[in-house]
């Protein structure tokens, strides 16, 4: 066991559950949720959540890792009320996505990582709410901001031990650059998970990475998945020959979903009336049917479950 932060304070390991280890509450950009709050609706927001988020710890949603760093609009606040009020625990972030502040340019990893270990040890803002993964993003290829962005995240774990979440564009091999990276400065495999690994269906690529020792984010997840992808049934199907293969160890599943999204022009996000599951996609279609095809439920434990657990705890994927 092990003790990590959540928004509402220290938790212990055995207490995460079934995990989505790759989901949000609100998608918008640094400053716009105070500025333009009508982008937003905070109030309509919080309510949504809280009801939303009742309902699935009513279907066994445990944990939520909301991996919105401060420029996709990260408000640490309504985590918290979310999490009071609906029973969910939710673990929020340091680091940075692709919208990287110009007050990063040019600067040293060590000072990067300096402003974000204090995120995790200390807080967020004035609300003593710390931080308990690294979030990062890469383009593809890397830009010299982004490999920034990588090796403070990297320095950021070094101090804290607290572990590093990828976000990967789709049709991409860039995890295994984002790994190479990260292992560079000194990271461990098994302290890294690749997101979005689904958006790109290349069973060789998804090999290397477990081959790597690095847990897979199998976490875009709705019934349109992105425009490019096959049908979810397909995907499905997909995923349980990853299964089959052994790569269980590795996989952990989210839906990278949204209460609120503030960007009009990004196809693949489908909207509320289009997908009214939700956080409980994966519960109502995903794994019902990755059960009918013949897939254990100590498999899909291990998955919800036991990887979101051993990756918190900073061990490595059983084989």
């Amino acid at each position: 066991m092990a003790t990590i932060n959540s928004v509402l304070g220290p938790m212990d390991t055995a207490d995460l559950g079934f995990t989505l280890p790759h989901e949000h509450l609100i998608d918008s950009s640094a400053g716009v949720n105070a500025t333009y709050g009508e982008l937003v609706d905070r109030p309509w927001a919080l309510e949504t959540a809280v009801k939303d988020l009742t309902q699935a710890h009513i279907e066994g949603v445990d944990t939520i890792v909301e991996v919105s760093p401060l420029d996709l609009g990260r408000e640490v606040s309504l985590m918290k009320e979310v999490s009071e009020r609906s029973g969910v625990q939710f673990i929020c972030c340091t680091g940075c996505w692709l919208d990287i502040p110009r007050s990063f340019w040019g600067r040293t990893p060590e000072f990067i990582a300096a402003l974000w270990t204090r995120e995790i040890e200390s807080g967020i803002d004035d609300t003593g709410i710390k931080a308990g993964i690294i979030k990062v993003a890469t383009s593809d290829p890397i830009s010299e901001n982004e490999e920034l962005m990588l090796r403070s995240a990297a320095k950021t774990h070094l101090r804290t031990g607290v572990p590093v979440t990828t976000h990967t564009p789709a049709q991409s091999r860039v995890g295994e650059e984002q790994v190479r990276i990260l292992k560079e400065e000194g990271v461990e495999p098994h302290q890294i998970y690749i997101g979005h690994i689904n958006n790109t269906p290349d069973k060789e690529y998804h090999r290397e990475l477990a081959r790597l020792g690095v847990w897979l984010g199998w976490d875009i997840n709705n019934p349109f998945g992105r425009p490019h992808l096959p049908s979810w049934e397909k995907m499905t199907d997909y995923l349980k020959e990853l299964l089959d293969e052994g790569l269980g160890s590795n996989l952990m599943l989210s839906h990278d979903w949204n209460v609120v999204i503030t960007r009009l022009a990004s196809p693949g996000f489908p909207n509320r009336e289009e997908n009214p599951d939700g956080y409980l996609w994966l519960t109502r279609k995903v794994i019902p049917r990755l059960k009918d095809s013949g897939v254990e439920q100590s498999a899909i434990d291990r998955m919800m479950k036991g990887n979101p657990r051993r990756y918190f705890e900073g061990l490595r994927p059983e084989s």
